[in-house]
């Protein structure tokens, strides 16, 4: 029995894994017409059979996509509000960012990128291309892993420790190039640097030529909702370059938490 007490079809075939998916957002669509329901109310509404009815709705308690009322009925819970909350605010973030990396990108030249976290990979939310002659091509919405290039590795360095310790348990890293970390220890050591300098830059991690710099862009409940970055060849990116890119890059990346709502100390300035 799995922990969420539906161990029986935990090891289905994909078929009828499908099926009993189809049934739980079928119950869930219930709630959003009548809001609170109790047991046989579901399974009149439903047609499902009672003990097939009892064990999703024990499964969406559990998960806390359903809760209990006083009066033991079921109704919506608090998953939901916590991940119409980061939809929203994933929403926002692209929305507040887009004139200020359209600020950065003249300003330095550099392609500019906005990464958000979805499960244990960064996704490219916008991207500006840059201005030099040589030019770096990433599309909107690709993927990366965590563990390599500064974006996605700032991202995961501002994870709690639970959250990171989930991430590497759910990863193999793979060598893309010679520079990328894929030994956890190394990583976890790079992400504490990355953490306490508030900033991180990364040459052709996932792919050879590259380079990247990344500074955080916090919410307004406090937590890193997604990571600024430029991006171009690594030949632009000398020690050189980067101190003449890091004021521009944070000063985006704190007007940006500013505009999403955070008033705390900006924790992506520091020397």
């Amino acid at each position: 029995m799995d922990r969420c007490g539906a161990g029986r079809d935990r090891d289905l075939p994909l078929g009828k894994g499908h099926d009993v998916l189809n049934k739980a957002l079928s119950l869930v669509d219930l709630f959003q017409t009548h809001g609170e329901l109790g047991l046989s109310e579901v399974v009149r509404l439903s047609g499902f059979p009672k003990a097939t009815v009892y064990r999703l709705l024990s499964a969406l308690e559990e998960h806390e996509f359903l809760s209990r009322t006083p009066d033991r009925s079921y109704r919506l819970g608090l998953r939901f509000l916590r991940l119409g909350a980061l939809v929203a605010e994933g929403l926002d973030v692209r929305r507040f960012a887009l004139p200020h990396m359209q600020r950065l990108r003249d300003q330095t030249g550099q392609s500019v990128q906005l990464v958000v976290i979805d499960g244990n990979e960064g996704v490219y939310a916008e991207r500006l291309e840059g201005t030099t002659p040589v030019r770096l091509y990433i599309a909107i919405g690709r993927r990366a892993p965590l563990y390599a290039g500064a974006s996605t590795r700032l991202l995961f360095s501002f994870c709690s420790p639970e959250r990171q310790a989930e991430i590497l348990a759910g990863t193999q890293p793979v060598q893309h190039t010679a520079t990328t970390i894929t030994d956890p220890k190394d990583l976890m050591v790079m992400a504490y640097e990355t953490r306490a300098l508030g900033w991180t830059v990364s040459l052709g991690e996932l792919q050879p030529g590259s380079a990247e710099m990344a500074a955080p862009i916090f919410g307004a409940a406090g937590t890193v909702v997604a990571a600024l970055s430029i991006a171009g060849p690594d030949q632009l990116y000398t020690p050189e370059h980067v101190q003449e890119y890091l004021p521009p890059l944070q000063a985006a990346a704190h007007a940006v938490s500013s505009d999403m709502g955070y008033q705390s100390e900006w924790r992506g300035n520091r020397p």
